[in-house]
């Protein structure tokens, strides 16, 4: 049913005269692991360019040789340490209103210098900001370090200019007994539902959420189902971001 509803939407698309087009982030990237392998096989051999968010504290030079030898996979700023400094009665939050601005900006350039350290000229200009969250007043100064862009996790953006989200997640985090990989109906049906969402708001690129470090076979296998369908044209963040109509919804 839920596979139905996806290639309905697709149809409607073709109807339009649209292609769906998808984009394709990954968080929490740290070293050349076995799930970052199965990753990076899974997408090159689709042609999938990657946003790979990675946390600076944590990464190794094993991790930068991988995205060295990969070119599909782009490097980004995923905050400093993915660490949480909301208090236990709100919601996880590293960069957040719980410290001065100054101290978050400052972590992040931190954080940024250390992957152009291992990355180079390769490592995007762009800041994915842990569990997606961040203070309303920290975009407008970004560019003070040299962060060009920012990608979060909704349909709405704040600021379109510099935002390009994602909006589909493969993981279902509140599954019982802990986060578990979304099942292929389920995860079409999210996908059928965010596409239909662009087409009413002007056909803009929808994003991809994977998290490679905790996907089960569940995960794995409904991505390659979603993989499966030819109609999708993936894109790369910065095509999503130069072709998002410039809204706020």
């Amino acid at each position: 049913m839920s596979r139905h509803k996806l290639e309905t939407e697709l149809q409607t698309w073709r109807a339009a005269g649209k292609q769906p087009q998808v984009w394709w982030r990954d968080d929490d990237a740290v070293s050349l692991t076995p799930e970052l392998e199965r990753l990076t096989q899974l997408t090159g051999d689709a042609g999938i360019e990657v946003l790979l968010a990675v946390i600076p504290a944590h990464a190794d030079q094993a991790l930068a040789d991988h995205v060295g030898q990969h070119g599909n996979l782009k490097p980004c700023v995923h905050g400093w340490s993915h660490t949480n400094h909301a208090p236990a009665s709100e919601k996880k939050c590293e960069l957040g209103a719980h410290r001065a601005l100054d101290i978050v900006l400052s972590e992040i350039a931190r954080g940024r210098q250390r992957l152009a350290d291992l990355f180079g000229p390769g490592l995007a200009p762009v800041l994915v900001p842990p569990w997606n969250r961040m203070r309303d007043d920290l975009a407008p100064r970004l560019g003070e370090i040299g962060i060009t862009a920012f990608s979060t996790f909704a349909h709405k953006r704040s600021y379109p200019d510099i935002q390009a989200n994602t909006h589909v997640d493969v993981m279902d985090w509140k599954a019982p007994g802990g986060a578990a990989g979304k099942a292929s109906d389920r995860l079409q049906m999210e996908l059928a539902a965010a596409l239909a969402v662009s087409r009413a708001n002007g056909f803009y690129p929808v994003g991809l959420l994977t998290h490679h470090l905790v996907h089960d076979e569940m995960a794995w296998s409904s991505l390659s189902a979603v993989l499966a369908h030819t109609d999708l044209n993936w894109v790369s963040f910065d095509y999503a971001l130069a072709n998002h109509p410039r809204t706020t919804s």
